[in-house]
């Protein structure tokens, strides 16, 4: 068969779908990816054949109509940010996925730009293979609420708002869209729409962090646990660079705090970098820091901090005493695999959510980025640094369901999905 792989967003959101690609290719079939121009080289390394997608993921997140959307305290106007979004590169991915689609048996997609990935596959008369890095769909097991614990109808009825009120805010511009490929005005969500297909909604992240969930969702929307790149691919994308210099760091002295923002702007990050390094030193902690596309605290030396542009998390992390991210999916699952406790810095997105896991599981804490201070980054590590918590990551790490069993359980469902369509000649 033949699959195109379409992955916007950062590398933490395309990383995942290289490693289901390169399992579909081993397979025996097909493969393209679809990625923003600035990771299409990131992805060639693999050798899997990559085309250009939309727009360049850097030049989005630093654009006025994201950073506006992302810092108004109106939700309001975060939907009309939203709103803004849908139109400024939907037509170009959507003709050009339409290109790169032709002949092909099936999209595979994240969650990221997924109302282009179901009209040009709707377009194409094909079967559309969502991928998601979280919970997206309405549930009473997940919180949208800024609480931990809440009651399970109050989850699905916020869900059920943030659907409402997203398609409010974009249906006028889905409308344009849809006719822009000769489809029928869409007349409900794009959520709705998607899980009407009956094709299976692929949940990228472990049942473990959710418990109840996968119970709750069923076949409709199976939870295999978090995709990540095989040794062999990890090393096609260069994370098994010359780490020498690195090594000898590490071993000169007591286990680092990891601070990472992976693609991750900081509003104020001078600030940010002194409260980290003030608050690290008064805990006798050495701090390795990856600057990531934001270059944070880039060029900052001294004999207990040590800057790198990006590390191989599956090496590095469990040589780390705690993790300082963004609370991405990608680098939360890292650092549960890697069993260290975690502190979510979040900015925006999913990173709340994932937050408010760590927080309920006892494996870490979350802060608003904006909010951290030199009182409240000292009261999160001290939580992290406790036995308990070190205790409960370490217990979880351990149960979390293996990568290659998890790249394996959705190739399966991909494979399992589009062949019927395939044999009756749907498409």
């Amino acid at each position: 068969m033949k699959f195109v792989l379409a992955f916007t967003g950062s590398r933490g959101d395309v990383q995942p779908g290289v490693a289901l690609g390169v399992e579909l290719r081993s397979r025996g079939h097909a493969v393209t990816m679809a990625v923003p121009p600035n990771l299409v080289e990131f992805c060639r390394r693999t050798t899997i054949p990559t085309e250009s997608l939309g727009a360049d993921t850097k030049e989005l997140l630093d654009s006025q109509v994201v950073s506006r959307g992302r810092k108004s305290a109106n939700p309001l106007e975060r939907l009309r940010a939203l709103a803004e979004l849908t139109i400024h590169n939907g037509r170009r991915t959507q003709s050009e996925l339409l290109d790169l689609t032709e002949g092909a048996d099936a999209v595979i997609g994240g969650s990221v730009g997924q109302e282009r990935l179901s009209n040009v596959a709707l377009a194409r008369g094909i079967p559309y293979v969502p991928v998601h890095y979280c919970p997206l769909r309405r549930n009473s097991i997940a919180s949208l609420l800024p609480v931990d614990r809440a009651p399970g109808a109050a989850h699905h009825l916020s869900w059920a708002a943030l659907e409402h009120l997203s398609w409010l805010a974009t249906r006028t511009a889905e409308r344009e869209l849809a006719a822009d490929l000769g489809l029928l005005p869409p007349s409900s969500p794009p959520a709705r729409r998607i899980s009407a297909t009956g094709v299976p909604e692929i949940q990228a992240y472990d049942p473990l962090l959710f418990p109840g969930l996968a119970q709750q969702w069923g076949s409709a929307r199976p939870l295999v646990g978090f995709l990540e790149p095989t040794p062999a691919t990890r090393a096609q994308l260069g994370d098994d660079a010359d780490t020498t210099a690195l090594d000898t760091w590490l071993d000169a002295g007591p286990a680092p705090l990891y601070v990472g923002f992976g693609s991750m702007s900081i509003a104020e990050p001078q600030r940010l970098a002194a409260t980290l390094t003030e608050v690290a030193a008064a805990l006798g902690l050495r701090l390795l820091v990856a600057a990531g596309w934001s270059e944070f605290m880039a060029g900052t030396t001294g004999a207990d901090v040590r800057v790198v542009r990006t590390v191989d998390h599956a090496t590095v992390l469990p040589r780390c005493v705690a993790a300082v991210h963004h609370g991405g999916a990608g680098t939360t699952a890292a650092a549960l695999r890697a069993a260290i406790p975690a502190l979510a810095c979040t900015i925006g997105a999913d990173q709340p959510l994932w937050g408010r896991r760590l927080r309920a599981l006892g494996v870490g804490t979350a802060l608003p980025a904006a909010r951290v201070d030199h009182e409240s980054l000292t009261r999160a590590l001290r939580s992290l640094l406790s036995p308990e918590c070190r205790t409960a990551a370490q217990e979880l790490g351990e149960q979390l369901i293996a990568p290659e069993s998890a790249v394996r359980s959705a190739a399966t469902l991909v494979e399992a999905a589009v062949r019927p369509a395939v044999r009756e000649g749907i498409r």
